[in-house]
């Protein structure tokens, strides 16, 4: 044992004592339990007493509210000897039917796994540091480097703020957490001061002014120059029959030449940014589709300074694909041969530089490609190759290691970086399996960490649609460094 004991034990409350149950103390700073509150109704009755000259070489882990030793630790050689001057059953103390004792036995068998030669601090505990951390999503993700350690004082009574943001801790080996919200925490809505409204992004029209500023600086400067000349003498002087002549003359001219206002056609898909998918005609795909790439665009909205607007349903057929920079296609139910006319429109929007994503909603896992083969019949797709992690579509705007959609092992081609040369290695035409769609509206009934992983995949889709390839010139960045570092030696 850790301490060496009198004989017999001490019994506190009996109807031979003097003395009356004693509660528990608060646990010293340099406990592994410090920072627990002791309740206040559990009694201890009986206890094993120490002497008190052995207590000097051993730690004290907990004392009664007489001060006397509850629990007692000292190491010996690779192990820690830990002593509770209690039983373990509810006839000496209350501490066995309290959670208390699940939480010290808790981090009292943490300290199984410490390493050989520990410190007096590892002994004791130390403070709390952080390993996992919410970040803006709700999700956990690790600490950064710098982030401080917590003491366990004011652990225990920590707040969520960015000096102890919420998140997993671990102390000793024991993990402890602060929440994002407290249990006696309520949200109400928020109540505005007088004076301030509320608006959204699209709620206030900005209307350019500049023009027409300084369209009237250069008028009140010609008058200002007339007026000048006037008083010189350097103009001749007018009656004033014509000075009134001349006015009515520049009011008529504002009424009669002033040009017309036409309002912007509202049907001209080039005048707003908008994401396409391809009609199929079998209404639970197209709804999917369109309400996929709908929480697409308003992700890519709320996280990017991309602003699309309401998704479009085209017809490859008929109706003008230049104006899309990005296209979804579902495989349907049944896939079809493309008419002549889809097949010259679809030949003509991969050679401008859109990019078109063929989805086959895992048909052709099934199926061994048949569906996108027989979509693609005719179009003059380019050879082919899986996209691996040095594709530039792996850092186009998040840093990807996979493509999920409603199947977590989804698979992804793109033209091969030959084929594209001729666009500057940017593909035009990539093709999977994925269902996407399903997974970006959330009908597939993925988890939400799956669906977050598909939407960033999708706005890495749609970064490559409309910048290309500008951030494939990462992967020349370690040749880069060991250059620099080549020539600073």
């Amino acid at each position: 044992v850790p301490v060496r004991l009198r004989p017999g034990s001490r019994t506190l409350g009996s109807a031979l004592a003097w003395e009356t149950p004693l509660s528990i103390g608060a646990f010293p700073a340099d406990s592994p339990y410090a920072g627990i509150s002791p309740p206040a109704d559990v009694q201890v009755r009986r206890q094993v007493l120490a002497e008190p000259a052995s207590l000097e070489e051993a730690r004290v882990w907990a004392t009664l509210s007489d001060n006397s030793p509850l629990i007692t630790a000292q190491p010996r050689g690779r192990g820690l000897i830990v002593l509770f001057h209690v039983s373990a059953t509810p006839e000496w103390s209350d501490m066995p039917l309290s959670g208390l004792f699940v939480e010290i036995l808790r981090r009292t068998l943490a300290f199984a796994a410490r390493t050989d030669g520990a410190g007096e601090r590892e002994i004791s505990g130390g403070p709390f540091v952080a390993r996992r951390l919410l970040d803006g999503y709700g999700s956990l993700a690790p600490a950064p480097q710098d982030m401080q350690p917590i003491a366990p004082e004011a652990f225990a009574i920590a707040q969520p703020s960015p000096a102890t943001p919420p998140g997993l801790y671990e102390r000793a080996g024991v993990s402890a957490a602060i929440d994002a919200v407290r249990p006696d925490d309520s949200f109400q809505p928020l109540q505005l001061p007088s004076g301030i409204s509320r608006a959204g992004l699209g709620a206030v029209i900005e209307r350019p002014l500049a023009g027409w500023l300084f369209g009237f600086a250069g008028l009140m400067l010609a008058i200002d120059l007339m007026i000048a000349l006037l008083l010189v003498g350097k103009l001749p002087r007018l009656p004033r029959r014509a000075h009134a002549a001349a006015a009515a003359v520049v009011i008529a001219g504002l009424f009669i030449f002033g040009g017309d206002a036409h309002a912007q056609n509202a049907t001209d898909p080039t005048q707003t940014l908008r994401l396409a998918y391809v009609r199929t005609g079998d209404s639970q795909i197209d709804r999917a589709s369109e309400q996929g790439l709908r929480a697409l665009s308003n992700i890519l909205t709320a996280r990017t300074s991309v602003e699309p607007g309401p998704p479009a349903a085209v017809d490859l057929a008929r109706d003008d694909l230049s104006a899309y920079p990005f296209i979804y296609w579902p495989a349907p139910p049944s896939p079809r041969r493309l008419p002549d006319a889809a097949l010259s429109n679809v030949d003509r929007y991969l050679a401008i530089g859109g990019l078109l994503l063929v989805d086959t909603r895992d048909a052709g896992a099934d199926q061994r490609g048949r569906p996108a083969q027989t979509m693609l019949s005719g179009i003059d797709v380019p050879p082919l190759e899986q996209v691996n992690q040095e594709h530039v579509l792996t850092r186009a705007f998040y840093l990807l290691r996979s493509f999920p959609g409603r199947s977590q092992s989804a698979q992804l081609w793109a033209e091969s970086a030959s084929a594209a040369s001729s666009r500057d290695g940017v593909a035009a035409i990539f093709i999977g399996d994925g269902d996407w769609a399903s997974a970006w509206s959330g009908l597939a009934g993925v988890s939400d960490r799956q669906r977050e992983l598909s939407l960033r995949f999708g706005v890495n889709m749609v970064m490559v649609a409309l910048t290309g390839n500008y951030k494939a010139d990462q992967v020349h960045v370690p040749a880069l460094l060991e250059r620099l570092g080549e020539r600073r030696r």
